[in-house]
């Protein structure tokens, strides 16, 4: 069939006509939302915080330990 045979259909517009301003309890939950996620923001970076200082006590606790000068390191040949 020849395109010119097809009828097309009138578009209609999708969805309905939005009013121009936003009703105050989407605005009031946006709020809220925007609220909720500085105080989620504000917790992840107390414990990023904490995470590093666990980290950094976790490297001083690994690390091997200088013996003190004139001191040979305990081993157990040398234990009775």
């Amino acid at each position: 069939m020849p395109k010119s045979d097809i009828v097309s259909a009138p578009r209609r517009r999708q969805g309905r006509s939005r009013p121009a301003e936003v009703p105050d309890a989407v605005t009031g939950q946006m709020a809220e939302i925007c609220r909720d996620l500085a105080v989620q923001v504000k917790r992840m970076h107390q414990l990023q915080e904490q995470a590093d200082e666990l980290r950094g006590v976790i490297r001083e606790w690994a690390a091997p330990a200088e013996p003190a000068p004139g001191r040979e390191p305990a081993n157990r040949a040398g234990r009775r």
